[in-house]
């Protein structure tokens, strides 16, 4: 395996694993103080930090994340947070023009539940996954995306740790295709959207750090083939 397309190998192994498992916590419940002690930890941060390397907008998460550590900042940004997350990300009221749904940048009309959706429905099949509320969910929502990613990218942690060539190559295919074929398609106009609905909050730059993310995750899957 070529270790050159992006820094330490296993470093990458790891740090992708976190960050989409982030993603998807952050995207797939109501932000409580757990959430923020979880952002505002060390590991969180010395994590954020060495993927930051690869953009600024990764850094813009470092930076909001360090401010945690200042009481009065946490409280306010929990309360907005909250606030956001029941605007843009339940898509509460009105105001809002961002969608956490992959159907709804890929589909003709806007809708759940469409053509695109079966298709990340037989993504996850293929590696023997289904949401947790399978035909309750709409399985293309960011977070079941993210857990999806999330959860390969630790399969790929431990096939590689036992040096399980074949099994790595297979989880960074499924994961490459994942990443190219829907992930890429939408969630650069997803940041767009939460950039206009709530610019510097915490989905905004969680949103936007992960569209760059996916640019130097292709490479590193591809790098590794």
């Amino acid at each position: 395996m070529n270790g050159d397309i992006i820094g330490d190998v296993q470093a990458m192994l790891y740090g992708r694993a976190f960050f989409y498992k982030l993603t998807h916590v952050v995207f797939g419940g109501k932000p409580d103080t757990a959430l923020f002690e979880t952002l505002s930890c060390d590991a969180c941060k010395d994590t954020l930090t060495g993927l930051a390397a690869f953009d600024d907008a990764i850094g813009s998460v470092v930076r909001y994340s360090e401010h945690l550590d200042d009481i009065a900042f946490l409280e306010r940004a929990l309360e907005k947070s909250v606030s956001e997350y029941n605007r843009v990300v339940l898509g509460l009221g009105a105001n809002h023009t961002a969608f956490p749904w992959e159907s709804y940048y890929t589909s003709d009309k806007n809708l759940l539940f469409q053509v695109e959706t079966l298709a990340v429905r037989d993504a996850y099949r293929e590696f023997g996954y289904l949401p947790e509320m399978y035909m309750k969910v709409a399985d293309d929502h960011l977070a079941i995306e993210c857990a999806f990613m999330a959860a390969l990218a630790q399969k790929s942690i431990d096939a590689y740790e036992r040096d399980d060539r074949e099994e790595v190559a297979r989880l960074f295919d499924g994961q490459l295709r994942f990443v190219t074929e829907h992930l890429m398609k939408w969630v650069g106009r997803f940041a767009d959207d939460l950039r206009t609905d709530s610019p510097e909050g915490l989905y905004a730059l969680l949103a936007s750090a992960l569209e760059s993310f996916l640019v130097y995750d292709e490479k590193f899957l591809r790098g590794q083939s």
